[in-house]
């Protein structure tokens, strides 16, 4: 009578499934990247170091574009919006450019702060920042409602910030609030007379434009 095989079948069996599931779980393990969250709420222009974050390991592909993953990518930078506790960083949070000084905090005798209204192809695109030196242009209706010809209005003003429509600050905005990174405001500060020329450009309607001549001192 032939011994039965049954006993070496289960064997097998039983090998082959701890085989796989140990592949199952070895690939789970190995399948996680490094990533370097935020150990407490961090506000803008704070100059950022290794105490302020920790590396953690999250799976693989589950990190934003840009993700940063060690302690010695954050030396010498700032940061550059509001960033989180536990939240992922990435290049975008972060600055290698110091906090300038606020421009409405530090404005000399006669100086003034004016709101203009933009539209984001009138501010490079989004590229205009806060100390920002501009020339500002403007246009009036023409025949039928279109633009008449450009004049310019005044030359060599700072830009103080950029704010949406909500009256927030574009430069302080958290990357989560792309809906509302479009500036549609320019804060400029400027003298007693340049104040009044673009107060009274903007309440007769004109198309205001801002022309980018200087940046961090050029």
């Amino acid at each position: 009578m032939q011994p039965s095989r049954l006993p070496l079948k289960l064997a097998l069996a039983a090998f082959g499934l701890a085989l796989v599931s140990g592949a199952w779980v070895w690939g789970k393990v190995i399948r996680t990247v490094p990533a370097l969250v935020a150990v407490h709420d961090v506000a803008p222009g704070t100059e950022v170091t290794g105490e302020m974050v920790r590396v953690i390991r999250v799976p693989a592909g589950g990190t934003p574009p840009l993700a940063l993953y060690g302690p010695g990518q954050v030396t010498g930078m700032y940061a550059s919006v509001p960033i989180f506790q536990d939240h992922i960083l990435t290049a975008r949070h972060l600055t290698a450019d110091p906090p300038a000084a606020d421009a409405m905090s530090t404005l000399a005798p006669g100086q003034r702060v004016v709101s203009v209204p933009v539209r984001p192809e009138a501010v490079l695109g989004g590229a205009l920042k806060p100390g920002d030196l501009v020339d500002v242009a403007a246009a009036w209706p023409g025949p039928e409602g279109k633009p008449g010809p450009v004049e310019v209005l005044v030359t060599g003003v700072r830009v103080a910030d950029l704010r949406n429509s909500a009256g927030r600050s574009i430069d302080k905005l958290s990357d989560d609030a792309i809906d509302g990174a479009v500036p549609t405001a320019a804060l400029l500060v400027v003298d007693a007379a340049q104040a009044r020329t673009l107060v009274g450009a903007v309440e007769s309607r004109a198309t205001i434009y801002l022309w980018l001549v200087g940046r961090d001192g050029t």
